[in-house]
């Protein structure tokens, strides 16, 4: 096996193409849901709010996994782990697809959330095994836009097979696609080794309780779980709501361009807000996710009455305001931390907020909006109230940063 001291950087660039290629199938996975929303109710004869549990039971079941997962991936290693992970997503869609109730097609999507909560992990893992330090911040750049590009493909899939074959021809369509990534995964993927350096010696450990008594963490996962629910309508949501009668009452296929269109936004948020966080100082950033709040607010409230004339446009927008949160408060996390140290541990609590905002910012705008007849404005007060909260909670965590935790950190003077 090539650690990361031997392998050339055209073997390292194959590693990562092979990943993010992985990557983007897995995300196919797991967003061929929300352009079929309307196709799986009507198969069904389902409600908008059972059929979003296809969304939520994601983020939920990504909750439950997610501190097991490092546990199994350090005992099968990393190349297996990720070989279980592809092929609880091929499960899925076969599954899936061949569901006779909707209860089962949502329990499938547990597998889902097996692949999509865990392969960020695997990629993380590689991408460290194949480059060295210096050379990792492009491919991890580009890995953050898995989702974007997944989105876009996706929603085209829709538009060519789901008027032949239902919806099911896309499940089958993203299981192919799968089985590919994970052909090429067995064939290519070289498991990563540690790389041993007598010079790096292993940090004190700080104990888990020093980690849960760090206010920032907890007030910065509350932060990303608001602004999740607005994020969630966009992901979830918004393509039912283009070809909505109660909505937009677009053709199908022009919602489904217009989705797509949208996950260009995505893309240029991702790479955008990167090279925004390394202009700002560390000790800003809290500035920047205020005005990110701000701007969140603004678009969540206007979200169900822009004109078809501006919607493109929008979407656009939309996608962007969804994308650029969570790099922003991960970026922040080191620095809004008395004891450095505790940095797992913080992320650990902020995962805990984003699914937790993930996996109900789709149910719970559902259930408001059938249960006031498919008026999707219903779903405003919960989206743009809890935007307002992460607003007031952004502006209290940089004041809480300023007089208790920059006294304490030395390493952040003038920074």
């Amino acid at each position: 096996m090539e650690s990361n001291q031997t392998m050339s950087p055209a073997k390292a660039w194959l590693q990562f193409a092979i990943v993010f290629f992985a990557g983007i199938t897995i995300a196919m996975g797991m967003f061929k849901v929300p352009v079929n929303m309307p196709n799986i109710m009507e198969f069904y004869g389902s409600d908008m709010t059972t059929v979003s549990w296809m969304m939520s039971i994601v983020g939920i079941s990504c909750l439950v996994t997610a501190l097991p997962a490092g546990a199994i991936m350090q005992k099968m290693g990393v190349k297996s782990f990720g070989i279980l992970v592809i092929a609880c997503g091929i499960l899925e869609n076969f599954a899936g697809a061949m569901a006779p109730t909707v209860e089962l097609l949502i329990a499938t999507r547990v597998l889902d959330a097996v692949s999509y909560g865990c392969l960020t992990m695997v990629s993380v893992a590689i991408i460290s095994g194949s480059f060295s330090p210096e050379q990792r911040g492009l491919p991890n750049g580009i890995w953050v836009i898995w989702v974007p590009v997944a989105q876009l493909i996706v929603a085209q899939i829709a538009n060519g097979v789901v008027p032949t074959f239902g919806w099911q021809g896309e499940w089958f369509t993203v299981g192919i696609c799968q089985i590919f990534a994970l052909v090429l995964f067995i064939i290519l993927i070289k498991n990563p080794q540690p790389v041993a350096d007598d010079q790096d010696k292993p940090e004190e450990k700080v104990s888990i309780v020093d980690g849960l008594k760090e206010p920032g963490p907890w007030m910065l996962t509350l932060i990303c779980c608001g602004l999740a629910f607005g994020c969630s309508v966009y992901t979830g949501l918004y393509p039912a709501f283009l070809s909505s009668p109660t909505g937009a009452a677009l053709d199908p296929m022009e919602a489904n361009n217009l989705v797509s269109l949208g996950s260009l936004g995505g893309i240029v948020g991702s790479v955008l807000i990167g090279v925004v966080i390394n202009i700002v100082k560390p000790t800003k950033r809290g500035w920047l996710l205020m005005v990110i709040c701000a701007v969140s607010i603004v678009t969540f409230l206007c979200v169900f009455s822009v004109p078809l004339g501006l919607m493109a446009f929008f979407i656009i927008w939309y996608s962007f305001i969804s994308t650029i949160n969570m790099p922003v408060a991960f970026a922040w996390v080191p620095d809004i931390l008395k004891n450095p140290k505790t940095l797992s541990m913080a992320m650990g609590i902020m995962m805990i907020g984003a699914n937790i905002g993930g996996a109900l910012g789709v149910t719970l705008p559902s259930a408001l909006i059938d249960g006031a007849g498919g008026v999707w404005a219903a779903c405003l007060p919960l989206i743009v109230g809890l935007a307002i909260f992460s607003l007031v909670l952004s502006i209290a965590l940089a004041l809480y940063v300023k007089k208790a935790v920059l006294p304490v950190r030395p390493d952040l003077k003038g920074k």
